[in-house]
C-alpha cells in the first residue's frame, strides 16, 4: 500500500476488543451450522447454505488470527510512541505509516535472521542463507517504512555483531552482503516519519558503547548514506568524542576477519572518519562539537590530533588516508567551485590548510592527495596568499588584512599568511602527479585572469594587468621555493625543466595552440623566470638540461615577453593592427612565440638556418611593439613584475 502523508491511528486495544467480538461471532455461527446441519440430516434434509455459513465462520476464525498477529506487530512497533491521549478507548491510539502489509514482510525478515539464520547455524550454510535473502533486504531500502520496521524488529544483539557476524561465515560475498543491510538501514534512518519503535534503534546507533560493538556500528553506517546528523553523532558517540579527550588510547577493535572481509580498518578512529567522509555538513558538524564541553581544543589542534595519532599508530595510513578525505568533504572541495565557496566550507579549509601546512612535508603519506584536491579547489586563496605587495606581514584569517587591495578575478573567501601558503604547499609539493595538477590548475587561473585584467585596463585607466602579473610572480616565487626545500635544488630545476620541455613539444605539432596547452606553457615560462631572476646557477641548469632535450636554447626573456603580447592583445590593449606575418590564419589571433618558432623551422626546409628565419619574424614583432608605446611599456612592466625573489628572502625562517 503506498504511504500516505494523512493520520493514520491504530488502537490496538480496539483491534482486541474486534478480535474478541469476531471470534465469538465465528464459534456461535460454528455452533449454529453444526446444530441445524444435525437435524437436517436426520429428516434427511441437505442444503449448501449452512456449508456457507461453515466457510463464513471457519473466514472469521482465520481473521482471528490474523488480527492477533497484527495486533503483536502494531505493539511492537509502536514502542516507545507517546500516547495520543483523549482517554477512554483512544488512549492507547499508535500512529504508524499506512503500510502493514509492508510491515509484515518486515517482520518475517526480522524473525527469518535475528531468530534464525543469524544464531541456528554457521559456517558455510549461514553464509548460503545470509546471501540467499540478501536481495530481499536490499529492497527494503525501496520501502523506508518498512526498513524502519525491519530494523525496529531485528534484535538488537544481531544488529550490533551483524557485520562481525557475516565476516565470520567466511562468506565470499560478505561485502556485498553488508552492502544490502547498510542500504537498507540508510533508507530507515532516511524515513520522513519514524516508526516510533525505530527510534530507539536510532537512538542506540550512536550511543558510546564497547570498542567491537562500536566498530559494528560504525561498519553498518559506513555504506548507509545516513542524513548528516546521525553520522556526525555516530562517528562523535561511537570512536571520535572519545578519541578527543584521551587520543593516546589503542583504538583497534577488530581482528583480521573482518577487516579482509570489508577492506575497512580495524581502528575506531579511521572508522568514525569513513563514517563522515563524503558528507560536508557532517564533518563540520562533527569537528565543531566533538568531545563536548569538556574538550577545549580549537578546531585546528582537534585536526592535528588525528595527524599525530595517524603517525604513532600502525594502521595510521588508514586514519590519514580517511582523514584527507573528511577534510575535502568539511572543505567542499569536490562540490563548490574555486573562487565561490561558502563561508561555511571556507572557515573549514581554512583551519584544514592551517593544521595540515603546520605538518609541512612531514604529513602522512596517504593524506597527501587530498590536501592536492583542497589546494586546486582553493587556488584563490593559495595564490593571492603568496602575495608580499601589500599587508605581507599578515596572519592568515577570514577577515580582509588591513591594507589589501583586490584584483579583479581573484576572489579569496580567505586570506592566508605567505608562511601558511608554503608550509601547506609542503603538505604534497613532492608528489609529481599532485604538483602537476595544481600547475595545471594555477596555469589556467593566471590565463584567464590575466586576460581579463588585460581588458579591464583597455578600457580605462587601471593597471590590473601589471598588478596580477606580479602576484602570479609571488607565488611562484613561493611555489619553487617550497619544491627545492622539499625536493633539493636539483630535482626541482630538473622537474621545471621537463614540465617546459613536454609544453613547447606541442607547439611544433602544428596547427593552432590550445588554450590549455598555451597557459600551461605560460606557467612554466613564469616559474623558470623566476628561477633565472633567484641564482645565475639554476638557470643555467634549466637552460642545460632544456637543451638537452629540445635542442635549442629556452629563451625565457622572449617567450615571457612575447605571451604578454599575446594576453594584452587578446585582451583588446590599444595597438596598431599587427602585421599579417604575426597573426594566425587558423585562429586569427597573434602569434606566440612558439608559433613563430615551428613556423620557422618548417619555412627552413630549403636549407636556410630556423634560427635566422625566426630572427627575421622577431624583428617584425619587435618594430610592432615598438610602435605602440603604451603596449610596449605594459609587455615590459607586467614581464618584469613576474620575477620575484622575495620569497627567498622573507620565508627563511620557515625552514
Amino acid at each position: 500500500m503506498a504511504p500516505t502523508a494523512e493520520f493514520c491511528g491504530i488502537d490496538p486495544e480496539g483491534m482486541g476488543q474486534l478480535a474478541t467480538s469476531l471470534r465469538g461471532a465465528a464459534d456461535r455461527l460454528t455452533a449454529f451450522s453444526q446444530e441445524f446441519e444435525g437435524k437436517l440430516r436426520r429428516h434427511g434434509i441437505s442444503t449448501p447454505a449452512l456449508r456457507e455459513i461453515a466457510d463464513i465462520a471457519d473466514w472469521g476464525g482465520t481473521q482471528v488470527s490474523m488480527l492477533h498477529g497484527r495486533i503483536d506487530l502494531i505493539n511492537a512497533l509502536g514502542e516507545g510512541a507517546p500516547e495520543l491521549g483523549g482517554g477512554g478507548d483512544r488512549s492507547s491510539l499508535v500512529r504508524l505509516p499506512d503500510e502493514l502489509e509492508d510491515f509484515e514482510a518486515a517482520r518475517g525478515l526480522a524473525n527469518m535472521y535475528g531468530n534464525d539464520i543469524l544464531v541456528n547455524h554457521g559456517g558455510e550454510l549461514q553464509a548460503t542463507l545470509i546471501h540467499e535473502h540478501a536481495d530481499e533486504i536490499a529492497k527494503l531500502a525501496e520501502n523506508l517504512q518498512a526498513a524502519a520496521a525491519f530494523f525496529a524488529l531485528l534484535p538488537a544483539k544481531a544488529r550490533d555483531s551483524l557485520p562481525s557476524l557475516i565476516a565470520r561465515t567466511g562468506s565470499k560475498t560478505a561485502k556485498k552482503d553488508l552492502a544490502a543491510f547498510s542500504a537498507a538501514l540508510g533508507a530507515a534512518l532516511r524515513a520522513p516519519a519514524l516508526v516510533p519503535a525505530f527510534a530507539k534503534v536510532r537512538n542506540d546507533l550512536v550511543k558510546p558503547t564497547d570498542k567491537t560493538t562500536a566498530w559494528n556500528r560504525l561498519a553498518l553506517l559506513k555504506g548507509a548514506n545516513a542524513p548528516s546528523e546521525v553520522r556526525s553523532a555516530a562517528a562523535r558517540g561511537l570512536a571520535l568524542d572519545g578519541f578527543t579527550k584521551d587520543p593516546r588510547q589503542d583504538r583497534r577493535a577488530v581482528g583480521p576477519i573482518e577487516t579482509k572481509a570489508y577492506g575497512y580498518s580495524s581502528d575506531l578512529v579511521a572508522m568514525g572518519l569513513e563514517v563522515l567522509a563524503g558528507d560536508g555538513a557532517a564533518v563540520r558538524d562533527a569537528f565543531t562539537k566533538m568531545g563536548g564541553t569538556d574538550v577545549k581544543l580549537s578546531q585546528v589542534d582537534k585536526m592535528k590530533l588525528f595527524l599525530d595519532y595517524a603517525k604513532t599508530i600502525d594502521t595510521g595510513d588508514e586514519v590519514a588516508d580517511a582523514f584527507g578525505r573528511v577534510m575535502e568533504a568539511g572543505t567542499e572541495a569536490t562540490t563548490e567551485k574555486a573562487g565561490q565557496h561558502s563561508p561555511a566550507a571556507a572557515a573549514f579549509a581554512l583551519d584544514a590548510i592551517r593544521a595540515a601546512g603546520s605538518f609541512g612535508d612531514d604529513l602522512p603519506t596517504t593524506a597527501k592527495d587530498s590536501m592536492g584536491v583542497i589546494a586546486k579547489s582553493y587556488v584563490h586563496e593559495l595564490v593571492s596568499g603568496g602575495r608580499f605587495d601589500k599587508a605581507a606581514d599578515r596572519t592568515s584569517g577570514m577577515e580582509i588584512p588591513k591594507h589589501w587591495e583586490a584584483f579583479p578575478g581573484v576572489t579569496p573567501a580567505f586570506y592566508l599568511s605567505p608562511g601558511d601558503t608554503y608550509g601547506f604547499m609542503k603538505t604534497f609539493v613532492g608528489e609529481k602527479k599532485l604538483a602537476d595538477e595544481l600547475d595545471s590548475t594555477v596555469a589556467r587561473f593566471r590565463h584567464d585572469t590575466l586576460l581579463a585584467a588585460a581588458r579591464l585596463d583597455a578600457q580605462g585607466n587601471t593597471d590590473h594587468f601589471r598588478d596580477i602579473s606580479m602576484m602570479f610572480g609571488d607565488f611562484g616565487s613561493v611555489a619553487f621555493k617550497t619544491a627545492k626545500d622539499v625536493l633539493g635544488e636539483e630535482d626541482a630545476v630538473a622537474d621545471l625543466a621537463r614540465d617546459f620541455t613536454k609544453n613547447t613539444a606541442g607547439f611544433f605539432l602544428g596547427g593552432a595552440p590550445i588554450v590549455g596547452q598555451f597557459a600551461e606553457l605560460g606557467w612554466n615560462i613564469t616559474q623558470a623566470y623566476i628561477v633565472s631572476s633567484v641564482s645565475d646557477k639554476w638557470a643555467a641548469s634549466f637552460e642545460t638540461q632544456v637543451e638537452m632535450v629540445a635542442e635549442n636554447r629556452s629563451d625565457l626573456a622572449k617567450r615571457l615577453k612575447y605571451e604578454m603580447a599575446y594576453l594584452l592583445h587578446g585582451g583588446d590593449c590599444p595597438a596598431s593592427e599587427p602585421p599579417k606575418e604575426l597573426v594566425s590564419e587558423t585562429s586569427g589571433a597573434i602569434k606566440t612565440y612558439d608559433e613563430l618558432v615551428a613556423d620557422a623551422k618548417r619555412e627552413s626546409a630549403g636549407g636556410n638556418k630556423w634560427e635566422q628565419v625566426l630572427q627575421g619574424k622577431l624583428s617584425i614583432y619587435e618594430g610592432w611593439m615598438d610602435e605602440n608605446e603604451y603596449l610596449d611599456k605594459k609587455i615590459e612592466h607586467s614581464s618584469r613584475f613576474q620575477t620575484s625573489n622575495l620569497a627567498e628572502n622573507l620565508l627563511k625562517t620557515s625552514n
